[in-house]
């Protein structure tokens, strides 16, 4: 029942707006950016959903057996920090250069060997995240199946294809009426499911009460409050968490992909209180449900060890809610995994399309050629996504790892948008950077022992701060940052203008 019901939802939804987006893409820049064309409403639940995911869902329900509810900072963090800072002035920054793409911005400050660079390393470290958003979604479907399909690797398969079928017909506009349409689902659905589950627990666990006197009793008693400063968390989740976000976030090319696409730069601004209220609110039903189902013996009994943390809130689903919820729960859950891998997937193959094949090898080629091709390249993307995926390895470390590779373009990409251009500055920054993210992943040095600096993105953060922004103000190179000099009277003449056109 249960199957039915989620299965029903996506494919008669993502094939009804999926057929009347794809009759309005004509070209390309119609199939990538919407032909720039998003108001308000579009790019704020369009952007939304895209920092969900696996972010909200998997990656921290199965990390909070060991963290507690304190991994609610990553939702809290990316709606009350991230979320702001993007769409009142990151978002528009991008859509203010008139460019399609992240490294064709990173080109015109840096030049197009760094620009190259910067692509191949998006698609990289991306397919990495791509990755955990095809097991989320992969969970989502073995919950449906009451665990009959296997994991690894057909629930896998069946994720990627809904994750391709998300974007494929019609691009950027299918993708956001299916974002506007799935936070509304996602909220109520999961936040039903969790109110339902009070009367399961009153009956077969001792209610809220029980599961607060089982962690009592393990001597975690704190595990249950999110408001919680010490050391341990501030170190592993509050501070990496901002930093990751902030920074590697937001020269992310699917991050962005709303905001190249909007009208003028109040429609990037406007949705930011419905913006943050989804993100604060999406994490707090799998986080709560996780805690209870790890420590109740008869949901936790029947797991495999090995797979239990990722399936233990979907087998309470389904032991204590009925087939209609634990649809709608499924449907909640994909609703956050598969706008941000189609996000992903669709910004990989972006880059890929223009930045890599067509701007490197191809730069004559037609607007046919180019649509076909970015086609092509979603099929190549969600292939990669395939190999992490298979691995099953845990979410919250590839998160992690992934977005430290985008501190020091954010540190070089800010400089060059408002102050200084220094492609010199620009090179030695982001190597040495790299090179410090090996080096602390794989080879820690003896010296930091286990302390606040044996985590990567520390050193990261303070080599990319300091040479990214000391070398641009001095490298004899140095040039006017992109944005410097354009006032405000000529931004609101650009944005009237533009809503005329629309």
């Amino acid at each position: 029942m249960s199957l039915a019901i989620a299965l029903a939802y996506y494919v008669i939804l993502i094939a009804v707006v999926g057929y009347w987006a794809k009759k309005r893409v004509k070209s390309a820049a119609d199939f990538a950016k919407a032909s720039s064309g998003l108001s308000w409403v579009m790019v704020a639940f369009g952007f939304t959903l895209i920092p969900l995911g696996a972010g909200h869902t998997i990656s921290l329900w199965e990390a909070a057996p060991g963290l507690g509810a304190s991994v609610m900072w990553w939702g809290i963090i990316t709606g009350g920090i991230f979320l702001p800072m993007m769409m009142l002035w990151f978002g528009p920054w991008v859509r203010q250069t008139g460019l399609n793409t992240m490294p064709e911005i990173m080109e015109h400050m840096f030049g197009a060997k760094y620009a190259r660079m910067q692509a191949g390393v998006t698609v990289a470290t991306w397919t990495g995240i791509g990755a955990a958003e095809t097991t989320a979604t992969a969970v989502g479907i073995y919950g449906l199946t009451g665990g009959a399909l296997p994991l690894f690797p057909w629930c896998i398969l069946i994720a990627l294809v809904l994750i391709v079928a998300y974007v494929y017909l019609g691009g950027m506009l299918q993708m956001v009426w299916l974002n506007i349409v799935n936070a509304i689902v996602m909220i109520l659905g999961s936040y039903l499911a969790m109110f339902m589950l009070t009367g399961w627990l009153a009956a077969n666990a001792g209610g809220w009460e029980g599961i607060q006197q089982v962690y009592n009793s393990m001597g975690q008693a704190s595990w249950l409050m999110n408001v919680d400063f010490s050391p341990g968390v501030l170190k592993n989740i509050i501070i990496p968490v901002a930093i990751l976000h902030c920074f590697a976030c937001a020269v992310a090319q699917n991050m962005n992909s709303p905001f190249f696409a909007a009208r003028t730069d109040a429609d990037c601004r406007k949705g930011i209180f419905i913006g943050a209220g989804i993100n604060c609110l999406a994490s707090i039903p799998w986080i709560v449900m996780a805690l209870c189902a790890t420590v109740i013996p008869a949901v936790i009994s029947k797991l495999d060890p090995a797979s239990a943390a990722k399936v233990a809130p979907i087998q309470l689903a389904l032991d204590a809610l009925p087939a209609p919820i634990v649809g709608l729960l499924v449907i909640s859950l994909l609703a956050a995994t598969l706008s941000t891998g189609g996000a992903t997937v669709m910004a990989n193959a972006n880059v890929l399309t223009n930045d890599i094949i067509k701007r490197a090898w191809r730069p004559n080629m037609s607007d046919k050629t180019k649509l076909k091709t970015m086609k092509i390249s979603i099929l190549i993307c969600a292939l990669l996504f395939a190999f992490p995926a298979l691995s099953n390895a845990i979410i919250f470390p590839i998160f992690l790892w992934c977005f430290t590779f985008g501190i020091p373009v954010f540190v070089i990409y800010f400089m060059g948008l408002k102050f200084s251009i220094s492609k010199s500055a620009a090179w030695i920054t982001t190597l040495v950077a790299f090179a410090v993210n090996f080096i602390w992943t794989f080879a820690t040095p003896a010296f930091v022992g286990d302390g606040f600096w044996s985590a990567n993105v520390y050193p990261v953060t303070l080599v990319s701060i300091v040479l990214g922004v000391i070398l641009p103000l001095v490298m004899p190179d140095r040039k006017k940052g992109l944005l410097v000099g354009r006032s405000e009277l000529q931004k609101m003449a650009s944005d009237s203008l533009e809503t005329q056109t629309h």
